[in-house]
């Protein structure tokens, strides 16, 4: 993997940044942007962002990866890229590493967050397991289920499932924002992701199933989780072959080992 000082950073300058507190009460915030090219909408996110101490995440290379592992899992997903970059916060300009997606409505679309649709559409005393039967939506959720644990998921909150609506069809959104996994709470400390409990397990802040990442995949059928597999080093890190200078160092071989540790576990219960 190459070094970011030899890459030129793309300008987006002159995007402005909102910012979105992080939901999990993590120190920082996440700065995003969106524009629209030649009718198409692209939505920018920023890792973890502190107005002192500049970047100090590595969200947006975990959205990468989780992205991979859910290719390898033939999983429906949104698709994002990694983009180097120069961007303006405050009127300070700085390189950084953002994700970049598509917008994935389709025309007529207008979308909700799953929390809105379970409340809209509920039947009295229906709890959320139970309407997600009711709904046919079982499978969307089992493998939601395996790739939170996979990736060890804290962030699956109600607003980051969503349903697209067009007349009087639903659908359910690919499934993104995965960038709150792994060892994220590390933030850009080596040491720390050496030390970092790669079995890790709650709580997390999940609005479906339990607060137990654990408990949430034995919902899953054995069957799925026998498809689980241990990706390669070249499919969990495809399309971060220049990212080396995002993360440190000892990023890439703990995440390695953990996703190995946790897909064995998937495997084995």
């Amino acid at each position: 993997m190459s070094n970011t000082k030899t890459l030129r950073p793309v300008d987006l300058t002159y995007l402005t940044w909102s910012l979105s507190r992080s939901s999990t009460g993590t120190a920082g915030s996440f700065l995003k942007s969106y524009e629209e090219i030649n009718g198409r909408k692209f939505y920018y996110k920023m890792s973890n962002y502190d107005s002192v101490r500049g970047v100090i995440g590595h969200e947006s290379v975990n959205e990468i990866v989780a992205q991979n592992i859910a290719d390898a899992l033939q999983m429906e997903h949104l698709h994002y890229d990694l983009v180097y970059c120069l961007v303006k916060v405050s009127d300070k300009v700085f390189p950084t590493w953002v994700t970049r997606s598509e917008d994935f409505k389709r025309p007529g679309e207008s979308k909700m967050t799953f929390e809105t649709y379970y409340e809209i559409l509920r039947m009295d005393g229906e709890d959320k397991l139970h309407f997600i039967e009711r709904m046919q939506l079982q499978d969307y959720f089992y493998h939601m289920f395996l790739l939170d644990y996979i990736i060890c998921n804290r962030d699956r909150h109600g607003a980051n499932i969503e349903v697209l609506q067009k007349g009087d069809t639903y659908r359910l959104a690919p499934l993104f924002d995965n960038g709150l996994s792994f060892m994220f709470s590390c933030y850009q400390d080596g040491n720390q992701m050496l030390e970092f409990d790669r079995l890790k397990d709650g709580p997390v802040n999940n609005y479906i199933g339990s607060m137990n990442l654990s408990e949430n995949l034995m919902l899953v059928p054995g069957y799925l989780r026998q498809k689980a597999v241990i990706p390669t080093r070249e499919i969990l890190f495809r399309g971060l072959e220049n990212a080396k200078g995002a993360v440190p160092e000892e990023y890439w071989n703990c995440i390695y080992e953990m996703v190995k540790e946790r897909v064995t576990y998937v495997k084995n219960i």
